[in-house]
């Protein structure tokens, strides 16, 4: 411990000034485009290792998981690497392993790792990095999921663990020291992929252009970005264009399991809110039993067996409605207790699953139901390609905001000090996704069926006929118009009638406007922890506040309606417990999942 405040004391006399923008794999410039699967695609940051480049997930942990040739990746360590002759496993720090249910294992060991900035550098950026040479994927569960070893391994940019006193300096902390960022922080949005939005990492700072509107403040709890997740709404960002979804403008939350609700008591949050925490990691969101289900339900999804993923409908419906203006927006209540809703387009919830995990290519939505063993969950990559998600390690702060689409904004690096995340506006969030969303791209549905015309061609064909049908019938229908209110009914308002049947044959369910409608839970703070703060409780029937709301919430009053809630007031703590968590290994997570 000593050692590496002597380190952080030596960092504070450094000049610097600057941030590192890491190079990704679908950028510009690299050996190849290159995307990463089995349930992707997705795109990851790129670093060396012995010359060697190769993908790594950014994370938390103060240990990184580098992949050896013998589980399929490019590591070999040198003579002169060396080794601490201690065995790991499951090394993420946040908890990525026990929710995928499978993690890495291997020998200890430090090595030189090469950072190359995706702007260049006047020099080369080196430091030692203390890593798990992977020699096997084990898994922890007996479920009926198909088993497959992932290609990407993790980058630790978490603080060396103070357990061990003759650690050294993690990578942030040596970068700060050499002068090449001027704080121990970083950012990251994950983009896509598959709609060319390109990935982000940054040291030492962020990108502006990446975070749009309200930015939610949130503690670091032994060095984990812990969250309250409070809500999730089904919506449409510009109107509901799509007779698809059974319902529309609606909540799909449940309350979290018992030993969820104890937990979120614990750490201070409101009641029947879940603990969530953000991990780029981890590849799907992970949420309690009955919110997956729910929402697969509505979108008239298939649960696959072997992959324990929700598979979407191949018809033309369903394709048309992903490329709609519909999101799934994540309520979650930063340390303020202030709402801040990231609104997820289904857009990017349509990700394909590869053999070995299916026998063809299929569409399918990351989404997982999980009964938590830890009494939290997790929010995954496919929740960060919509989500800014920001560490400051100094501040002892998490932040996240909205990310935005495919048309961003130019890139304006900044530096994190003491003030607040600067953002670019929140209608950018709807300029950036407008091309997009107006396109009405429909995206390849993988049928295994029809070897004939293929499903691209299909859908192209169906959407031209079906376009040409509607311009028409609006056409007959303006010109009987223009004949009069009392001209007799035609074949062509029967046209359109039965058009209009076969297409609302969903039976949409009414629902009212409001963007929840959870039921009243109990709870009258019987459960008293070590810590306690000040009792604030949000206002009656507020709305979940759009990314730009900045109002301060009441002192004392009724819950929100669509928060959870009862009429009892509830105390909740703000900050983080001076105290440090512990936590175990997790047994094994029992999946809920629905039925096929």
């Amino acid at each position: 411990m000593l050692l590496r405040r002597l380190y952080l004391a030596a960092a504070t006399f450094a000049s610097a000034s600057a941030q590192i923008q890491l190079r990704w794999s679908t950028d510009l410039g690299a050996n190849e485009n290159r995307t990463y699967g089995p349930d992707g695609p997705w795109q990851a940051p790129l670093l060396k290792l012995n010359d060697t480049e190769m993908p790594l997930w950014p994370g938390g942990s103060g240990v990184s998981e580098i992949l050896t040739k013998s589980v399929g990746g490019d590591y070999t360590p040198r003579r002169d690497t060396l080794k601490t002759g201690t065995s790991r496993a499951w090394s993420d720090g946040w908890f990525a392993s026990a929710f995928m249910g499978a993690g890495w294992a291997g020998m200890e060991a430090s090595d030189g790792m090469v950072i190359d900035s995706r702007m260049g550098t006047s020099h080369e950026i080196k430091v030692n990095v203390t890593l798990v040479a992977a020699t096997s994927w084990n898994s922890s569960t007996n479920s009926d999921t198909t088993a497959y070893t992932p290609t990407v391994g993790t980058l630790g940019l978490g603080p060396r663990s103070e357990r061990h006193e003759t650690a050294g300096p993690g990578i942030l902390e040596q970068l700060r020291i050499s002068g090449d960022i001027d704080r121990t922080a970083f950012s990251v949005h994950m983009g896509s992929a598959a709609l060319g939005i390109p990935g982000s990492l940054v040291l030492g700072g962020y990108e502006q252009n990446r975070a749009l509107g309200q930015v939610g403040t949130f503690a670091l709890q032994d060095s984990i970005p812990v969250m309250f997740l409070r809500d999730i709404i089904f919506d449409f960002q510009i109107r509901n264009q799509s007779f698809y979804p059974i319902k529309s403008n609606a909540s799909f939350w449940t309350n979290p399991t018992d030993l969820g609700m104890q937990y979120t008591k614990y750490v201070g949050g409101a009641a029947g809110s879940a603990v969530v925490i953000p991990n780029p990691a981890s590849p799907y969101i992970y949420l309690p039993p009955g919110i997956c289900e729910a929402i697969a339900e509505n979108l008239h999804m298939t649960y696959h067996n072997k992959s324990g993923l929700y598979l979407w409908d191949t018809d033309l419906s369903a394709q048309l409605f992903v490329n709609q203006s519909a999101y799934l927006g994540f309520v979650l209540a930063d340390s303020s207790a202030t709402n801040i809703t990231i609104k997820v387009p289904f857009q990017l919830l349509n990700l394909t699953l590869e053999p070995p995990l299916v026998e063809q290519k299929a569409s399918y939505f990351p989404c997982q139901s999980i009964n938590s063993s830890y009494g939290f969950w997790q929010l995954g990559r496919a929740f960060l390609q919509a989500a800014f998600l920001a560490v400051d390690y100094e501040s002892n702060v998490t932040y996240m905001a909205q990310a935005p689409g495919p048309r961003m904004e130019q890139s304006i690096v900044k530096k994190f000090d003491d003030s607040a995340i600067s953002t670019n506006p929140a209608k950018s969030f709807v300029t950036t996704w407008g091309d997009a969303w107006d396109k009405g791209q429909v995206f390849q549905s993988f049928d295994t069926g029809d070897k004939g015309l293929t499903a691209g061609g299909k859908a192209g064909i169906a959407v031209g006929v079906i376009g040409a049908v509607l311009a028409l019938v609006w056409l007959l229908r303006r010109r009987r118009k223009q004949k009069g209110p009392g001209s007799p009914p035609d074949a062509v308002d029967k046209a359109f009638l039965w058009l209009n049947g076969k297409r609302g044959k969903s039976q949409r369910a009414q629902v009212a406007s409001q963007t929840s409608s959870m039921a009243e839970m109990g709870g009258n703070g019987e459960m008293h922890m070590r810590y306690q703060a000040e009792p604030k409780v949000l206002r009656e029937r507020s709305h979940v506040s759009e990314l730009d709301s900045r109002s301060p919430l009441t002192e004392m009053g009724p819950p929100l309606s669509h928060e959870i809630g009862s009429t009892d007031r509830h105390p909740v703590r703000h900050e983080a417990p001076d105290d440090h968590m512990v936590y175990e290994m997790p047994a094994n997570s029992e999946r809920a999942h629905k039925a096929q």
